[in-house]
């Protein structure tokens, strides 16, 4: 007989948890906490394969269940590429019909282009998604805001246009010879356009799919009403002088609010179904965060 260890007390537990909030949004269930990198997608791609690979047990209250079509992701992350955010959604759709986003504490930046691709997004007051800001390495190994740098960049550019002696902008002229990086810039603002243009092909796709008449109107929604709410959506989420900050949290409140209008779901709401997101996430953080991981 194996001798009990920490790893497969915990892993135990954590499949039991899973089952259970998967049985409860009827479909299949995965967790991710990761940044937005490869080989993330990669890893969930033959994760997907390997659970739909799966036999289909008949039970006496589903004598007739099928493969589940639903996927529900607990999502936790800093953010990262969109380019893998653009991998994890094909792989996800390649298998699912539908996806949902429970999301129990953050996603940021590359983290809400991904929220934003699933039919639904589940949130509670606490919960918060974030600006699409790129995020770059720094000389230091952290990761920085690409907003910011834009937005330094044009503030040094506009001093130095609007001195009238070039004595008065010294400081700003040597720093931008020792720093400025035209490759750089180039990046992080097609990373900016390419989160944008995500949202805005994925809001009416999935999220708004259903979104067939104006709930004040009354008056019918057509794909070109769908695909502007869409595009007014990521320029608001992208504008950097709105939010100041790369991990400035916008809740479930604000998201739902006057401006951005999309419906969340509160899973605070549904007792039972908070208390498996937050058992579930909450010792699956706890133990990999113990594994340094």
């Amino acid at each position: 007989m194996e001798a009990l260890s920490t790893d497969s007390l915990v892993g135990n537990v954590l499949h039991n948890l899973n089952q259970e909030l998967a049985t409860q949004m009827k479909g299949d269930c995965v967790l991710i906490t990761s940044n937005m990198a490869s080989p993330l997608d990669g890893v969930l791609r033959v994760e997907l394969e390997k659970i739909k690979a799966q036999p289909i047990i008949p039970n006496q209250e589903q004598p007739d269940a099928a493969q589940p079509d639903h996927l529900a992701v607990v999502l936790q992350t800093v953010g990262g590429y969109m380019e893998t955010v653009e991998r994890l959604v094909a792989v996800m759709r390649t298998h699912y019909e539908r996806v949902s986003f429970v999301i129990p504490n953050y996603a940021f930046s590359a983290g809400t282009v991904l929220a934003l691709s699933g039919d639904d997004i589940y949130m509670d007051y606490y919960s918060v998604l974030g600006p699409i800001d790129p995020q770059y390495p720094g000389q230091d190994g952290t990761y920085r805001s690409g907003y910011g740098v834009l937005a330094k960049f044009d503030e040094i550019c506009e001093t130095i246009n609007t001195s009238r002696d070039s004595r008065d902008c010294r400081a700003e002229l040597a720093y931008l010879v020792k720093n400025f990086d035209p490759g750089q810039l180039f990046q992080l603002e097609q990373a900016i356009q390419h989160g944008k243009s995500l949202i805005t092909a994925w809001l009416p796709k999935y999220k708004f799919k259903n979104w067939t008449v104006s709930e004040r109107t009354g008056k019918e929604i057509t794909d070109d009403k769908r695909k502007l709410r869409a595009s007014e959506i990521a320029e608001i989420l992208g504008d950097a002088s709105r939010w100041h900050s790369h991990g400035r949290g916008i809740s479930m409140q604000q998201l739902s609010g006057r401006d951005l209008r999309l419906k969340i779901e509160d899973f605070g709401a549904d007792p039972e179904l908070s208390t498996r997101i937050r058992n579930y996430h909450g010792l699956a953080t706890d133990y990999f965060s113990k594994l340094g991981q």
